[in-house]
C-alpha cells in the first residue's frame, strides 16, 4: 500500500482506498484440518452422531458411492433451493442428499463449523424443534430408520443392516422336560446397564454369560408339558456380530423411593480393544473389536450437553500430542484452570481442580465454569489482538448449547466472568483478550520442559499408532487414550460406545486419498465455489483488518512556540500539498521498509515524528519513527495507536525545545483570577494555558503567582490556593473543588485535569462571592486556538481535505466560506451545510451557521468537518428526516422548530404527495433502539421543541393513526338483541348481537364514563321520552358494557366518577352500548339480576324472563331477605303489567330461588335457612363461638354478580330437579365427556412418562409435543 505515496498528483489528490467496513467470515479450519458442526440452539446431541457416522467409513463410503440418479436428481442438478422431484417427478431422497452434501462440507470446505441447517429442514424440522434438548441414543434409532426408508429401492438399500444390525438368540430350558426352546431378536445397539456394574465385560457377562433362574413366581409356562407353569432357566449368546456395535450406557435410572431420575455416574471402565467370543455362538468368528467413538454427556438427567471422541481412522485430519502446561507457569492459574491445552475446550478436569473453591458450590456448578472458561480461551485463540466483550458474547452462543443468560446467577454477568480471572483475560471497559502468562525463564526447567515435548513430536501419532480427536459441536481438539480414560468416571462420562470389528484390512481400504476421490463430483464443484467465495471473503476482511489510515503533515505547517508544543500555522496552505493528507497502509509492513520507503518519497535525512491528536485538534508529537533493529512491524509502533505523521524535510527537524511523549502531552486550562484586583490584571494576562500533565499543581501556582505579579515571593505563596471550578453549578457552594496540599505534590495527569478544565487561583484571606462573576474579569476565556479538518462532501471525485488552525469563536459560517474558497467551488455558501465527520452518531446531524466552532461537541478527539449540499441552518432551523413507504429514501424538511405538529404533518403531506384527508398514519422518532418500542408523537397542538424533537432528528411514518396526547379513541358497539341456543334455554349465557358505529369516539383521559354515554346518545340522537321526568338525563338511558373477545361482558356501573384512565383504558379498547326503555342509575355495589319465571308446559324451559336492580349500599350485606323481596316487588309488578295478572300480592306469593351456573349447567337452591345460618367466614378473635352470622350471597358458594341467572318457581321447598331443563342435562353429558376425555389423554401422558422412567435410554422430561421425530418420504414403490 506504500505506491500511493506516487508523486503523480494531479493537484487534487490520491483517492483514499479505505475500506469502511468487511463482513467477518467464518474462521477457516484449526491446525487438526477437521471441521466441527455449528450448534442450532440445543442439537449438540445430532452434532455428535453426525460426526461419528462421517467418520465410520463402513458407513461413509457406501452413502458416498450413491449417484444422482440413485437419489432422483437431475444430471446437472447445481441448485441448492431446489431439492422437490426431479424431471421425471421422481421424488429426491433429501435426507440422503443432505446428510451426503453435509459429509462433503466437513471434509472439503475449510471453515471451522459447518451448518446442519439444511439436513434438519430435510427432516422436516421447525425452528423451534432446533432447541428442544433430545436423548442422542434415541436419535440414533430414529435417523437410521429414517435413512434404512430413504435407502429403499437403491442399491444401498441394506446399508443400515449391513453396517449396524445383529442378532442374539434367547434360549430357555424347561427343568421338567429338559427341552431348551430358542428365540432370534435382531437389533442395531446394544443397551448396557451400568449401575451395580464396574466395567463393560460385567455389563456384556451379566446379559450374554449369567444364566437366570425362572422359578417361584416367575416360573416359565411350557408349551411341551401342556402350557403348565415349570422352573426353568435362562440365557442368551449373540449370533451375528455387526460391523460396527453400538453400545448405549443406561445411565439414566428411575429411583422408586423418590419418584425421580438420577444420573449414574459411577466408575465404569471400557476397553479400548475387546474380544467378545465368550458372549457369541461357536458359529461367530470375527469377534474382536476396537473402539472408535464415545459419546460423552454431561450435566444431568433433565439437560445437559453432548461431545464426543472419535478416532480418525482415516488419518484425515492433521494429529499432534496435546501439549502440556508447563510447570513452571504461574500456580495462580493452575488453581483455576484444568491441566490441558489451551486451545482445547473438552478436555476433562483434573481430579484436583475439580475440588470448588465454595464448599457450597456444587461439583457440576464448578465443572460448568471450567468448561466455559475453555471455550471462551479457545475463541480467543482465533482472534489477534483485542476483542470487544460485546462480539466475545455473540460468538460464544454461537459456539455453544447453553445461553450465558442460563447461568448468570451462579457467574455473574459475562463482563464480571472475564474480570473474575485476571491470570486469564486482560479486560478494559469494553474490550478483552488473552493475558500472557507469565511462566518463568529458567533454563533449567522450562526449556528442558519444552525440548522433551519438541522431541515429542517426531513421532506424531501417540503410544498406541491412534489419532483421536475431541468434537465438541464447532470446536475440535486432539486428545490422547489417556484423555478418554478420565471419563470412566465424573460427570461428564461416557454415554454411547461405538466399536468396529477389527480388521486391519480395512485401514489399507478406507484412506483419507480415497475418501476425497469417492464424493460425488457435483458435491465437489459445489463446495470448491463455496471455498473460493470463503477465500475471497477473508482476504477481503484481511486487507480491512490490518488497514491503518494515517494522516501526514508537512513539518513546515508547524512552529514551535514558547510552552514547548507544536502549534498548526497553515494560513498560506489550506489544502494538504502532494504526497501529504490521508493514506492507507497496511499494518503489517515492517518498520525497516516502511522508512526506506519514506525516505525514497521525502529525502534521505529526512525525520518522520508519530503525533498524537488533541482535543484542540493540534498534534503533540509521541516519538520519532527510527529504524528497528528487528523485523518488528507497524502494529508494535507508536503510529499504530497515534496514526499522524510530521515529515520534517532534510536538512530541518524538530525543534529542540518541543517536548516528545506521552508524559509531556499539553493540557488546555482556563485560568481564573480570584483576587482582590484581577479586575486591574487579569484582563492583560493569558487566561488559557497549554500546560504539560507531568507538571505538578505546585510547579502550575507558581508559575501562574509570577505571572500575575511578575516576582517571586515565597511568603505570598503559602496564601495562594487553587481549586478546579465548575462555572454551570447553579449551587456556587459546589462550583469549587479547592486542592489540598498534598495534591500539589501530583502532577495535572495524576488529578486527572482534562482539556478545557477550568482552574481558579486566589488568595486565601480574599473572598470570592461568585466564581462566575470572577470569570467576567477574564475578557480572554474560553479563546482558544482549534484544529479543523474539513473533507469536501460535494464533490465524487476525491479531493483533498482543508486543515486549518481557528479561534473556538469563529462562526461555522465562516468555516464554511473558508472551505467553499479552498476547494475552489462557486456555489452559494446557503447552498450547503457542515456536518460532523466519522461519527455515525452525529453524522446526520448539521451545524448551524451561528453557532461557533467551540460549541461543536466533537467525540475521541475527532476533529473533523464534512461539507456537503443542503440548504444551510437558521439560527431555529431544525433538520428533519422523514422515513416512509412511500419514498425510497427518507425525506429532508428544515421546519422552524416553533412549527406545531399539527403543521408539520401538512408539510409532510404536501412534500410526499398524501391526501390532506389522510390521517392513517402517525410518526415515531427513530432511536438506537426497537422502532416498535418508540411513543408515537399526538401532542398536536405543541412545538416540535416541546414534542422532543431536536436538529437531525429521525421520523418514520408508521400505519395506524394515533389518538392526541393524554385522549383515547374508543370503538363503540350497539347492542341489537340477545340470541340464545336453543332458543328456549333463555337462562343460558346469549350471544350479543352487536353492530359496529362508524365513528369513532376520542375522549379525554380525565373523563368520566359518563362522558362517554353523554356522547353516545348525542351520536344516536336520543331524546327522553316525554313520560319521564324533565331533570332525567339522555344518558341514563344508555347502559355501557366492557368487551372481550367481540362480545360485552361486564357493565360499567354509575354514577361512581371512575376516569379512563383509572379505569386503565386503552387507546382503541371496545365498549358496546344497550339503549333502555327507562332511566337506570348503577350503584358501585348494585348487582343487576337477570330473572327466569315459570317454566313452559312441558317443563323443559322458561317461559319469562326480566330484570332486577338490586340497590345495594356499602355497608348492606347481600343477605337472602333482601334479595326475596326485591324479586318478590318485581315480579308482581311483572305479572301485573306484562302477564296482565289481576290482584297479584307479594304477600301471597310463596316462591324458590335457585342460582343457575352455565359453566356446570347446574342449579343451586338459594336456601333461606342456610343463608342465614351458615357463617361465610370465621371469626378469629372467637373461634369457638356458635353465633350464626349472616350469609353474604356475593360470597360462596352462591358467588352472585351482575348478570347473574336467578330461576324463580312458585312454590316452597323445591328442589334442584324442578328447575333442571332438558338442556341442563345435555349440557353436563357433554361436559362429562369433555372431562373423561381430558383424563384419557393425561392417563396417556403419566404412562408414557412412566414407561421413560424405566427406561434408562431415555432421561428427559419431554412434553408430547416436544417429542423427537424425522419425516420421511414413501420410496417403497
Amino acid at each position: 500500500m506504500l505506491e500511493n505515496l506516487s508523486d503523480k498528483d494531479d493537484g487534487r489528490g490520491e483517492e483514499l482506498t479505505t475500506m469502511k467496513s468487511a463482513e467477518k467470515p467464518v474462521a477457516p479450519r484449526n491446525e487438526t484440518n477437521l471441521c466441527g458442526l455449528q450448534n442450532q440452539g440445543a442439537t449438540c446431541y445430532l452434532n455428535v452422531l453426525i460426526q461419528t457416522l462421517l467418520y465410520t467409513p463402513e458407513f461413509r463410503e457406501p452413502l458416498f458411492r450413491l449417484t444422482s440418479k440413485d437419489l432422483n436428481l437431475s444430471a446437472n442438478y447445481d441448485d441448492q433451493n431446489s431439492i422437490t422431484t426431479n424431471g421425471n417427478n421422481l421424488k429426491v431422497r433429501k435426507i440422503i442428499v443432505e446428510l451426503q452434501r453435509l459429509f462433503a462440507e466437513m471434509l472439503l470446505l475449510n471453515q471451522q463449523a459447518c451448518s446442519s441447517i439444511r439436513l434438519t429442514d430435510s427432516f422436516g424440522w421447525q425452528s423451534n424443534e432446533a432447541i428442544d434438548h433430545q436423548d442422542v441414543h434415541e436419535l440414533n434409532r430414529l435417523l437410521f430408520d429414517a435413512i434404512h426408508k430413504s435407502l429403499q429401492g437403491t442399491k444401498q438399500s441394506n446399508l443400515i443392516r449391513s453396517c449396524y444390525e445383529g442378532s442374539t438368540i434367547n434360549y430357555t430350558q424347561c427343568k421338567q422336560c429338559q427341552n431348551i426352546f430358542k428365540r432370534s431378536e435382531d437389533y442395531q445397539d446394544l443397551p448396557l446397564v451400568v449401575q451395580d456394574s464396574p466395567n463393560l465385560h460385567t455389563s456384556l457377562a451379566n446379559i450374554f454369560t449369567i444364566s437366570e433362574k425362572l422359578i417361584g413366581d416367575n416360573q416359565y409356562r411350557c408349551s411341551t408339558c401342556a402350557n403348565n407353569l415349570c422352573d426353568a432357566e435362562k440365557w442368551a449368546k449373540i449370533s451375528k456380530l455387526p460391523s460396527i456395535l453400538t453400545l448405549p450406557l443406561q445411565r439414566f435410572v428411575y429411583d422408586i423411593k423418590t419418584g425421580n431420575r438420577q444420573k449414574k455416574t459411577t466408575r465404569y471402565e471400557f476397553p479400548f480393544d475387546i474380544d467378545l467370543r465368550q458372549y457369541c455362538e461357536e458359529s461367530v468368528t470375527e469377534t474382536n473389536y476396537e473402539l472408535f467413538a464415545v459419546v460423552i454427556h454431561k450435566g444431568t438427567c433433565y439437560t445437559g450437553h453432548y461431545y464426543g471422541y472419535i478416532k480418525d481412522i482415516d488419518q484425515i485430519g492433521t494429529w499432534t500430542r496435546p501439549r502440556p502446561k508447563s510447570p513452571s507457569c504461574d500456580g495462580t492459574e493452575a488453581k483455576h484452570l484444568k491441566t490441558k491445552s489451551s486451545n482445547t475446550s473438552n478436555t476433562p478436569t483434573s481430579p484436583n481442580t475439580r475440588n470448588s473453591s465454595n464448599p457450597n458450590e456444587s461439583l457440576e456448578s464448578q465443572e460448568e465454569k471450567m468448561k466455559k472458561l475453555d471455550l471462551v480461551k479457545t475463541l480467543l485463540l482465533s482472534c489477534d489482538d483485542w476483542v470487544t466483550i460485546e462480539d466475545l458474547l455473540k460468538t460464544y452462543r454461537e459456539n455453544t448449547s447453553t445461553s450465558w443468560s442460563r447461568t448468570r446467577g451462579a457467574h455473574g454477568s459475562f463482563t464480571k466472568f472475564l474480570r473474575s480471572h485476571p491470570e486469564v483475560f486482560e479486560v478494559d471497559n469494553k474490550r478483552v483478550r488473552l493475558a500472557e502468562q507469565n511462566c518463568s525463564m529458567d533454563i533449567d526447567e522450562n526449556d528442558i520442559y519444552e525440548m522433551d515435548y519438541e522431541s515429542s513430536q517426531n513421532d506424531t501419532l501417540d503410544e498406541n499408532n491412534e489419532h483421536w480427536f475431541c468434537f465438541d459441536d464447532s470446536i475440535v481438539t486432539c486428545v490422547t487414550r489417556d484423555y478418554i480414560k478420565k471419563h470412566y468416571e465424573q460427570n461428564d462420562c461416557a454415554y454411547m460406545l461405538f466399536y468396529r470389528q477389527n480388521n486391519r484390512n480395512k485401514s489399507k481400504i478406507y484412506s483419507s486419498n480415497n475418501t476425497l476421490h469417492s464424493i460425488p463430483q457435483w458435491l465437489v464443484n459445489e463446495i470448491t465455489e463455496k471455498n473460493k467465495i470463503l477465500e475471497e471473503k477473508r482476504e477481503s476482511y484481511d486487507k480491512f483488518k490490518n488497514q491503518l489510515p494515517v494522516t501526514i503533515y508537512p513539518g513546515e505547517w508547524f512552529e514551535a512556540i514558547d510552552d514547548g508544543r507544536l502549534n498548526l500555522n497553515n494560513k498560506d496552505q489550506l489544502l494538504f500539498p502532494n504526497r501529504y493528507g490521508e493514506h492507507v497502509f497496511d499494518k503489517r509492513t515492517k518498520i525497516n521498509e516502511f522508512l526506506s520507503k519514506f525516505e525514497d518519497k521525502y529525502g534521505a535525512g529526512s525525520h518522520f515524528y508519530i503525533a498524537k491528536k488533541l482535543r484542540s485538534g493540534q498534534l503533540h508529537v509521541i516519538s520519532e519513527l527510527i529504524y528497528s533493529s528487528n523485523d518488528a512491524m507497524l502494529d508494535r509502533s507508536d503510529l499504530l495507536t497515534y496514526r499522524n505523521i510530521i515529515v520534517f524535510k532534510h536538512p530541518s527537524s524538530l525543534p529542540d525545545t518541543v517536548l516528545q511523549g506521552e508524559e509531556f502531552e499539553p493540557i488546555m486550562l482556563n485560568i481564573i483570577y480570584g483576587f482582590p484586583d484581577a479586575h486591574v490584571r487579569a484582563p492583560n494576562l493569558e487566561s488559557t494555558k497549554y500546560i504539560s500533565k507531568n507538571t505538578t499543581l505546585l510547579e502550575l501556582k507558581e508559575r501562574l503567582t509570577y505571572d500575575y505579579y511578575q516576582n517571586n515571593n515565597p511568603q505570598r505563596l503559602k496564601q495562594i490556593r487553587m481549586g478546579k471550578l465548575n462555572l454551570e453549578e447553579k449551587n456556587n457552594r459546589k462550583s469549587r473543588r479547592e486542592y489540598k496540599p498534598d495534591d500539589e505534590k501530583q502532577t495535572l495527569g495524576q488529578l486527572n485535569l482534562q482539556d478545557g478544565d477550568t482552574l481558579g487561583i486566589d488568595d486565601k484571606n480574599s473572598f470570592v462571592p461568585n466564581w462566575k462573576d470572577a470569570s467576567s474579569n477574564n475578557t480572554n476565556l474560553g479563546k482558544s486556538q482549534l484544529s479543523l479538518t474539513v473533507k469536501n462532501g460535494l464533490e465524487s471525485v476525491y479531493t483533498k481535505p482543508m486543515t486549518c488552525s481557528l479561534s473556538n469563536t469563529t462562526l461555522i459560517a465562516e468555516v464554511k466560506m473558508m472551505a467553499i474558497e479552498a476547494f475552489g467551488l462557486s456555489l452559494d455558501p446557503y447552498m450547503c451545510r457542515l456536518f460532523i465527520d466519522n461519527d455515525p452518531d452525529v453524522a446526520h446531524i448539521p451545524l448551524h451557521d451561528h453557532d461557533t466552532v467551540g460549541n461543536i461537541n466533537f467525540k475521541d478527539n475527532n476533529t473533523q468537518l464534512c461539507l456537503k449540499f443542503g440548504s444551510a441552518l437558521n439560527e431555529n432551523d431544525l433538520l428533519l428526516y422523514i422515513l416512509s413507504d412511500r419514498e425510497p429514501s427518507p425525506l429532508e424538511l428544515v421546519v422552524d422548530q416553533n412549527t406545531t405538529l399539527t403543521n408539520l404533518w401538512f408539510l409532510i403531506k404536501q412534500e410526499l404527495k398524501m391526501d390532506f384527508t389522510d390521517n392513517e398514519y402517525h410518526l415515531c422518532e427513530v432511536t438506537s433502539s426497537s422502532e416498535n418500542d418508540e411513543q408515537p408523537l399526538n401532542d398536536f397542538d405543541q412545538t416540535l421543541i416541546n414534542n422532543g424533537l431536536s436538529n437531525g432528528t429521525q421520523l418514520i411514518m408508521k400505519s395506524g393513526s394515533v389518538a392526541s396526547k393524554n385522549h383515547v379513541r374508543l370503538k363503540i358497539f350497539r347492542i341489537l338483541g340477545k340470541i340464545y341456543e336453543p332458543s328456549d334455554a333463555i337462562h343460558t349465557v346469549p350471544t350479543f348481537e352487536t353492530v359496529l358505529f362508524d365513528e369513532i369516539i376520542e375522549l379525554p383521559l380525565i373523563s368520566p364514563f359518563n362522558v362517554l354515554r353523554e356522547r353516545i346518545a348525542q351520536i344516536i340522537e336520543f331524546k327522553v321520552p316525554p313520560n319521564h321526568a324533565r331533570d332525567i338525563k339522555p344518558s341514563e338511558f344508555v347502559r355501557l358494557y366492557e368487551m372481550e373477545d367481540d362480545q360485552p361482558i361486564s357493565i360499567i356501573h354509575e354514577p361512581i366518577l371512575t376516569t379512563l384512565k383509572q379505569a386503565k383504558v386503552q387507546d382503541l379498547d371496545c365498549f358496546a352500548f344497550e339503549l333502555l326503555s327507562h332511566p337506570e342509575s348503577l350503584g358501585k355495589k348494585d348487582l343487576l339480576l337477570n330473572i327466569v319465571y315459570d317454566k313452559n308446559e312441558d317443563g323443559n324451559g322458561f317461559q319469562h324472563q326480566f330484570e332486577v336492580h338490586w340497590p345495594l349500599k356499602e355497608n348492606i350485606i347481600a343477605k337472602y331477605e333482601y334479595l326475596e323481596q326485591h324479586v318478590l316487588t318485581n315480579l308482581t309488578s311483572f305479572m301485573t303489567n306484562n302477564l296482565h295478572f289481576k290482584n297479584v300480592s307479594k304477600k301471597v306469593l310463596k316462591i324458590t330461588l335457585a342460582r343457575y351456573f352455565p359453566d356446570r349447567a347446574q342449579w343451586l337452591i338459594i336456601d333461606p335457612r342456610t343463608s342465614s345460618n351458615t357463617s361465610q367466614t370465621s371469626n378469629k378473635k372467637n373461634k369457638t363461638s356458635n353465633t350464626p352470622t349472616k350469609s353474604n350471597l356475593k360470597l360462596e358458594p352462591y358467588k352472585l354478580n351482575d348478570q347473574t341467572v336467578i330461576g324463580v318457581l312458585e312454590g316452597e321447598q323445591l328442589t334442584v330437579d324442578d328447575f333442571d331443563t332438558r338442556y341442563d342435562q345435555r349440557k353436563r353429558v357433554e361436559i362429562e365427556r369433555e372431562k373423561e376425555h381430558k383424563r384419557i389423554n393425561r392417563e396417556k401422558n403419566r404412562t408414557d412418562n412412566d414407561r421413560s422412567k424405566t427406561n434408562g435410554s431415555s432421561g428427559r422430561r419431554r412434553s408430547p409435543q416436544n417429542t423427537m421425530r424425522i419425516d420421511v418420504d414413501d420410496f417403497d414403490t
